[in-house]
């Protein structure tokens, strides 16, 4: 056994997670989950790469029966011997058919996973499924899930103590990854010879989580990156004149549809770096969020307060007022950096959580007709253009919400296989109760931000910003992680809960 990967077998009564359970550990939201009972039939196998393996087995159908066979291993030095007598005795007979498919990788050197549904009574044939599993001699550990608010736990803690290595409680719906870790941990302790693959794949797991992190923050740089530099332009025929109101409303459109697209896309990349394939965003099919990010809905509920975003104009207005000095080799006397500063801070403050409407620009000649002057002087030049979108709330809107799908997903076990939409409102609230919002960044964060924030308005984006911005979004992401796993915040019926 110490040579083999090692492998486990997920077995219980019928409807008591077990399906749920391989599915949360495994990574793996494909495994099919049913409320109907006997859903699983057949074992299935399911591989995290070549550390381990794990069986989803059919759920017993008559322990009590099959148990009185299997006595005899009791009374010989090879249990296994009887275990496997009794499955050539019953193959193919329905009686027993899914005690000899669960019985079977447990015959072929599998450990034993008991799941167990503690909001149930234990009953007779539990103890009997018990005994069975007991006999067999491999290494087990129960699990104690729960599918409903009925509490039997203790009765069934008592029981399963005098039959197993060891007893936890998972819940596999709303396991972290913290609680998959800490069962890895429990399984290399009941099995010398499991330890140290299971204890790599720990390594692995938490190495795979941390990249993921740095993953997660290269997309959201990137969101915003073009987030803030998109425009939508288009070229006015000669009939500009009659048709600017209804070209500079199909470009707004344009304009909205395209950054509401990348975000979504954006986030459905977050979303399938950690392998949930049933949750889906806007441009799949799936709202993701209840509210559009141009929505008003949206402004109210992310992003910065009024008096933070005076403070965030200022410093994304010095900045480019700086850029102006600089470009005028200080003679200036830094008026450009005071002026555009106090732009800047008058915008947060008349602006505040209000969403500013896009604005049409309008090229020179266009604007020349209106005084009369179009036919005289031509300053060339006939596009009509929306965007960049300078509103200073925007980035940490978009980082807002970005976070909060990471929050989403880090919190989500796999075993949940329902459709979602999240409601913004309960995201910020969450978001602010574990102190990863925006609002709740610290000074010195929001500032080096706003200033990156400037350079890419203006297209000046070097490799030293954005490693700069990855790395302060990087540590941001490492915070919300850490906080899902120590605050209890878990995502329960669409929205997030304590536990």
């Amino acid at each position: 056994m110490s040579d083999k990967t090692p492998t486990f077998a997920i077995v219980g009564a019928v409807n008591h997670g077990k399906s749920s359970v391989v599915s949360t550990l495994a990574e793996d939201d494909k495994v099919r989950i049913s409320s109907m009972p006997g859903e699983t039939v057949k074992c299935q196998q399911f591989w995290l790469d070549d550390l381990f393996c794990f069986w989803d087995t059919p759920g017993f159908q008559n322990a009590i029966e099959a148990y009185e066979e299997l006595k005899a291993a009791r009374n010989t030095r090879k249990p296994l011997d009887v275990f496997r007598d009794f499955i050539k005795r019953h193959r193919g007979q329905p009686e027993f058919a899914d005690e000899c498919e669960l019985l079977q990788p447990i015959v072929d050197g599998a450990g034993v996973v008991y799941v167990v549904d503690g909001s149930k009574k234990l009953v007779k044939f539990h103890v009997a499924e018990m005994e069975i599993l007991r006999l067999s001699g491999q290494p087990r550990l129960a699990i104690i899930n729960r599918t409903s608010h009925d509490d039997f736990i203790q009765d069934w803690k008592q029981m399963l103590g005098s039959h197993f290595n060891a007893v936890r409680e998972f819940n596999a719906h709303h396991a972290t990854f913290a609680d998959r870790l800490e069962l890895l941990d429990t399984l290399a302790s009941i099995e010398q010879s499991w330890k140290p693959k299971l204890k790599r794949a720990v390594t692995i797991f938490t190495e795979q989580q941390d990249k993921r992190h740095g993953e997660s923050a290269e997309i959201i740089v990137d969101l915003l990156i073009n987030a803030l530099q998109h425009r939508e332009t288009v070229s006015a025929d000669a009939d500009l004149k009659s048709r600017r109101e209804q070209i500079g409303e199909e470009l707004k459109q344009r304009f909205v549809k395209a950054l509401s697209d990348r975000e979504a896309r954006a986030h459905q990349q977050i979303i399938e770096l950690f392998r949930h394939r049933r949750v889906k965003t806007e441009s799949t099919g799936e709202l993701l969020f209840d509210a559009e990010l141009f929505s008003e809905d949206t402004w109210r509920a992310f992003g910065l307060n009024e008096k933070q975003l005076i403070k965030a104009g200022a410093i994304g207005g010095a900045a480019v007022g700086a850029s102006a000095d600089l470009l005028t080799a200080g003679h200036t006397l830094l008026v450009g950096t005071l002026i555009g500063g106090a732009i800047g801070a008058t915008g947060g403050y008349l602006l505040g959580k209000k969403r500013p409407e896009l604005k049409v620009n309008i090229p020179m000649s266009g604007l020349l007709e209106k005084i009369g002057l179009g036919q005289k002087l031509d300053f060339g030049g006939r596009a009509m253009s929306v965007g960049p979108y300078t509103a200073g709330n925007f980035p940490w809107i978009l980082l807002d919400r970005a976070f909060g799908t990471f929050f989403y997903v880090i919190n989500r076990a796999h075993a949940q296989q329902d459709n979602v939409t999240i409601s913004s409102a309960e995201v910020k609230a969450k978001l602010e109760a574990a102190g990863i919002s925006a609002a709740c960044w610290d000074d010195a964060k929001r500032k080096e931000c706003e200033k990156v924030f400037a350079v890419i308005r203006k297209n000046k984006i070097g490799p030293e910003h954005r490693e700069a911005l990855c790395k302060i979004i990087r540590e941001r992401l490492g915070e919300v992680s850490r906080a899902s796993a120590h605050t209890g915040w878990l995502w329960r019926d669409g929205l997030l809960a304590r536990c």
